[in-house]
């Protein structure tokens, strides 16, 4: 089977859902480096994960 282009990669407990994104080299370095995301980096580009009840 071809790896799809695109996955989510996440972990979860009963509490709490981790999703990792991943970034460019760009903002990725940076903000892995200076621990927040450099200027870049657009807060409009945000991807919110709804739970589902």
């Amino acid at each position: 089977m071809a790896e799809p282009k695109y996955r989510i990669r996440s972990l979860h407990t009963d509490s709490t859902v981790t999703v990792y994104q991943a970034y460019s080299p760009e903002i990725g370095l940076p903000a892995a480096r200076d621990g927040r995301f450099p200027g870049t980096w657009k807060r409009d580009r945000m991807t919110w994960i709804k739970p589902r009840s």
